[in-house]
């Protein structure tokens, strides 16, 4: 409905100042919370000083949907200087509210203050006895909220304006709570009925194209955006395994190679039971150290994901602590699979304590090539699966602080740095491969330095292809 700008709301409220005007303020405070400010006129405070009076209503009663007529102990006996009966005298204001509704057609509901009863027709003027065929409404400090609550459902029953302008306002409330999802489903409802109602249109459009990127890890969808939603734990677990896996091969095979071969050959004889002894130990604690420190941090992200799946609304402040944790996993496992490397690498060379100089280089070398690896590929692909599905469950519009912003730079910067780091991986392998494999002479450590090369081309291929 269209108003006249002049006019803040679509239900005239109407009353006899000097008839229990506490019923009255108390009604209007509670109907500008409930439908909005801009929904409800008071005669006296809605006029500006100066204005003609009984032109300003003339038009406000005109535009409204719904008038209210407060009716209170006083209001049928109320008498002027005179000692006039003020419903008789066909210039009261309170009469003209009225009358100029009943002739517009425009509802009217009686609502019946402090006890008053409800006039009979040979107490009103005649143009004011259609208001005795009109439902009343009780309103009494004793029973506030009950009898609040039923005049606002006559509101709504009669009127559509005022029920928009509730759903409206709850729905604003619902924004700025961060519940989005709430607020988008009292939008869509306004929606249906007025579309342009509003800042309606403005509003929606970005809730509705979350919900349609959200709708992709919702209950019910089919692909591995919701499988990862039903098990983020698992996913980011595999993917930050895989890497330090392959990686753990690697140095195994490579160190076997090039350092306990020869080592073998020289006459050390307990060279491969030191090495195959201390590979188990510091693979089976380092990853299982890595695994339990990985699953502490992102649990909490896991169990939000599932609450989001099952529908539970999430309060903004644990949101907002998602949404930080979210972000900066892919940056735990990768300090962690470093520093893991970066402990567990010189246990094998203390316990032998008899390498050569060389040995040494191809320690320091393998550990370098494998700490890439272990950071590279476990940020990369942890940090893509939180930003692209998981994140998404998490965000609430117009709610995200400036600190969710500066870390999603922050993790833009690291993101570059993780894929130079990626794109330098098989250059690395390659000028290492032309430069030991003349004096390591063993073609199975020329395959591996091949192979790892290869599979560095192509990760980082796909990384790029990804971001």
């Amino acid at each position: 409905m269209l108003f006249n700008p002049k006019f803040r709301g679509s239900v005239f409220i109407s009353y006899r100042r000097t008839d229990s005007p506490g019923y009255v303020r108390a009604l209007m405070s509670d109907m500008r919370n409930t439908f909005g400010s801009k929904q409800v006129f008071l005669d006296m405070e809605d006029v500006a000083a100066g204005s003609d009076f009984r032109v300003i209503i003339e038009e406000a009663v005109s535009n409204c949907e719904l008038l209210l007529a407060i009716i209170g102990p006083g209001w049928v006996t109320a008498r002027d200087e005179m000692q006039q009966r003020r419903l008789d005298d066909r210039n009261d204001f309170v009469r003209l509210e009225i009358v100029s509704a009943l002739a517009r057609k425009i509802p009217v509901i009686p609502v019946l203050v402090g006890n008053a009863k409800m006039p009979t027709a040979e107490e009103l003027p005649m143009d004011l006895q259609t208001l005795v065929t009109l439902q009343a409404v009780p309103l009494s400090h004793e029973r506030w909220d009950d009898d609040i609550i039923r005049l606002f459902t006559a509101i709504e029953r009669v009127t559509v304006e005022p029920r928009i302008a509730r759903q409206y306002s709850t729905a604003l409330q619902k924004l700025d709570q961060g519940f989005w999802q709430e607020a988008l489903k009292e939008l869509e409802i306004i929606d249906s009925v007025e579309p342009h109602y509003l800042g309606v249109p403005e509003k929606i459009r970005p809730l509705r194209d979350l919900a349609q990127d959200l709708s992709r890890i919702g209950p019910g969808v089919r692909g591995w955006h919701n499988q990862a939603a039903a098990h983020p734990l698992a996913c980011m677990l595999l993917l930050s395994l895989l890497p330090n896996v392959l990686a753990a091969l690697f140095n195994y095979n490579f160190n076997w190679e090039v350092i306990i071969r020869p080592m073998t050959m020289r006459g050390i004889d307990q060279a491969e039971h030191y090495f195959q002894v201390s590979a188990i130990v510091v693979n089976t604690s380092g990853f299982s150290l890595g695994t339990a420190l990985f699953v502490y941090l992102a649990n909490p992200v896991s169990r939000g994901m599932a609450d989001f799946v099952n529908g539970v609304t999430l309060s903004p402040s644990r949101l907002a602590f998602l949404r930080e944790r979210c972000l900066m996993l892919g940056q735990y496992i990768a300090l962690i699979s470093v520093c893991l490397w970066i402990i567990a690498g010189p246990v094998y060379p203390l316990a032998i304590g008899a390498l050569e100089w060389r040995d040494y280089v191809y320690f320091i070398t393998s550990l370098a090539i494998c700490g890439v690896i272990a950071a590279t590929y476990p940020f990369l692909s942890v940090t893509w699966v939180c930003t692209h599905v998981l994140y998404l469950a998490f965000i609430a519009p117009g709610s995200t602080q400036a600190e969710n912003t500066a870390l999603l730079n922050r993790i833009d910067a690291w993101k570059w740095r993780y894929l130079m780091l990626a794109g330098a991986l098989p250059m690395l392998v390659v000028t290492l491969g032309l430069v030991l494999s003349p004096q390591v002479g063993s073609r199975t450590a020329s395959i591996l330095l091949g192979v790892l090369g290869f599979c560095g081309l192509a990760g980082f291929i796909v990384a790029l292809w990804l971001f």
